[in-house]
């Protein structure tokens, strides 16, 4: 196949499925919410306190060096005004989590999840996927004209907001894709994963092991040497899984995100990790979003078939009509 061709083939294929995308769905916001809801949990049931705690030579109060000073926590005045600071990212959260003005809370969605992320003394993989994720959805953000973001869309996007979103739906999956897959792998060079014992240890740390009612359930289950493999594998197993999922079709997707509920779900009940779980679900749902059919301006010939046909020149009135 000639060059030329190829490339017009590839052309034709990227517009259609452009003109099949719209990100303006339930899906997008019912994601974009969890991920805020996540974060919201982490300012509004944890004092500054203990997130802004001291950590040796790591951190001393809130971090505010370097690009850090932009954060919520900085520009109060540091940790002694951290109280101000966490109910502006709770109002700010709240906000974006309601789903009012998708693009005008974009922003301050994006500078509070940020404020967390690069402030508090220990953040998790949580606030590190979360402030990525949302990085990423602001492109798209900035197209959403729509009231609440639980409404379907009414209006069709113009060309260039089509393909900035398209794109950055395309970035969000890559990246997720990316998380699991690194995930995965990263965890066969260690002894424990490699073996098979890691959830066997997990379930009985000091910190994040199973708690009641569930450690009557999952320490017995634990003791069996195949399902404690099997625990720890399938979790390996999952993670692969999703990670090809997410660059699937809506079917895979919707897979992908299935198995991500049940995976972030057993990790809730096991080991808590409510606010990374979240995340990675809420983040899950966005791109799980289905490729349907965006709405179009309507021809004339269209308009007309709705109406039923165009009216003829000349034709004769129906009978009774005055």
């Amino acid at each position: 196949m000639p060059v030329a061709e190829f490339i017009d083939e590839q052309a034709v294929g990227l517009q259609r499925h452009l003109g099949r995308f719209d990100f303006r769905s339930r899906w997008f916001g019912v994601g974009r919410s969890l991920i805020c809801f996540a974060e919201l949990t982490v300012i509004l049931f944890t004092p500054p306190k203990a997130l802004l705690t001291p950590v040796l030579t790591i951190s001393d109060g809130a971090r505010c060096g370097g690009v850090r000073a932009a954060s919520a926590y900085c520009l109060v005045g540091g940790t002694s005004h951290a109280e101000y600071a966490r109910w502006l990212l709770v109002a700010i959260l709240l906000l974006a989590a309601s789903g009012y003005r998708p693009r005008w809370t974009a922003i301050p969605q994006m500078w509070a999840i940020y404020s967390i992320a690069v402030s508090i003394s220990v953040p998790d993989g949580g606030e590190s996927v979360s402030m990525v994720i949302s990085l990423l959805m602001l492109p798209i953000l900035l197209t959403d004209d729509r009231t609440w973001h639980w409404q379907s869309a009414e209006t069709p996007l113009r060309p260039t907001a089509h393909a900035i979103a398209f794109a950055a739906f395309w970035a969000i999956r890559v990246e997720l894709a990316y998380i699991y897959l690194d995930t995965a792998i990263s965890k066969f060079g260690v002894a424990d994963w490699a073996n098979g014992t890691a959830e066997y240890y997990f379930l009985r740390d000091n910190m994040f092991g199973v708690s009641t009612p569930w450690a009557g359930i999952f320490l017995p289950l634990s003791k069996n040497a195949l399902i404690v493999v099997g625990m720890t594998w399938g979790a390996l197993v999952v993670e692969l899984l999703i990670a090809a999922c997410v660059l699937g079709s809506d079917r895979w997707r919707k897979v992908g995100l299935v198995l991500d509920v049940l995976l972030h779900g057993t990790i809730i009940l096991t080991m808590g990790l409510w606010s990374f779980a979240l995340v990675m679900i809420g983040t899950s749902t966005v791109a799980a979003l289905p490729m349907r059919k965006a709405p179009t301006e309507k021809t004339p010939a269209e308009e007309a078939n709705d109406t039923g046909g165009p009216k003829r020149a000349g034709a004769a009135a129906p009978v009774g009509a005055t």
